[in-house]
C-alpha cells in the first residue's frame, strides 16, 4: 500500500465518507443478481458490542483503536424463504475506521480471528451455535488480509458465513456472504472485497483531490 494512500485515510473523519465506500446494489457481482438492500447503518462501538460475541464491550473496541464504521447489507428475497441448501442469502460490505494504521492489523488477529476461534462450540446469539471455524488463505489484496469460514447450527438448520478482512491505511474493509448449509464462498467474497477495495481507493482519491 502506498504511503500517500495510507496517509489519505487520516483525512477521513466520520462515517459519512465510509458510507460512500461500502458497495451499492449496482456494484454487486453478477452472482448476487436479484439481491435487495436489507439494511444499512453506522456501526459505532456501542452497536458493535450489542451485536458482537458474548463478552464484547464498547471498551474493548475503543481500546483496540476502533472509532466507527458503516455497513450496507443485501439479501435475496427469493432464496431466504426457500432456504435451499447451497443458496446465498445475505451479502454485506463494511468499512471500519481506526485511530492509526497499526490498529486494523491488530484487530484482524486479536479481535476478529480470536473471537471466532474462542467461541467455537458456544451459543453466539439468536439460538445459533458456532460449530466450526476454518481460516482461509487470502492474498488478493494490496495490503494484509485474512479470511475465515464459520459454520453455525440453529433452529433453521446450518448456515455458513465466509468473511474477509483487509487493510488500507487506518481503514479495515470487510465483506461477507451467508450461505445455507455447510459451504464456502471464498471466491465470491473475494470478488466483493476487491470491489470494495476499489471503492475505498476511489473515495480516498476524491477526498485527497478535494482537500
Amino acid at each position: 500500500m502506498t504511503t500517500a494512500l495510507s496517509q489519505s485515510t487520516y483525512k477521513i473523519s466520520n462515517y459519512m465518507s465510509l458510507k460512500n465506500m461500502v458497495l451499492k446494489k449496482n456494484s454487486l457481482p453478477n452472482e448476487l443478481e436479484g439481491f435487495e438492500l436489507l439494511r444499512e447503518s453506522e456501526l459505532d462501538n456501542t452497536t458493535m458490542a450489542m451485536h458482537g460475541f458474548p463478552g464484547s464491550s464498547e471498551e474493548i473496541y475503543q481500546e483496540a483503536g476502533r472509532i466507527t464504521g458503516y455497513m450496507r447489507e443485501f439479501c435475496s428475497p427469493s432464496a431466504i424463504p426457500q432456504h435451499k441448501d447451497g443458496s446465498d442469502i445475505v451479502a454485506a460490505t463494511i468499512v471500519h475506521l481506526f485511530e492509526d494504521e497499526s490498529s486494523p492489523s491488530n484487530w484482524m488477529e486479536n479481535i476478529f480471528i480470536k473471537q471466532f476461534n474462542d467461541n467455537v462450540g458456544k451459543t453466539v446469539g439468536d439460538g445459533q451455535r458456532l460449530v466450526a471455524v476454518e481460516q482461509l488463505e487470502i492474498d488478493d489484496f494490496y495490503d494484509k488480509s485474512v479470511g475465515i469460514r464459520a459454520v453455525q447450527d440453529g433452529q433453521e438448520g446450518t448456515l455458513s458465513t465466509t468473511i474477509i478482512d483487509f487493510c488500507i491505511g487506518r481503514l479495515l474493509g470487510v465483506t461477507f456472504v451467508v450461505t445455507v448449509g455447510d459451504h464456502g464462498r471464498t471466491e465470491l467474497t473475494t470478488m466483493l472485497g476487491l470491489e470494495l477495495e476499489r471503492s475505498i481507493v476511489k473515495e480516498l482519491l476524491a477526498t485527497e483531490s478535494n482537500s
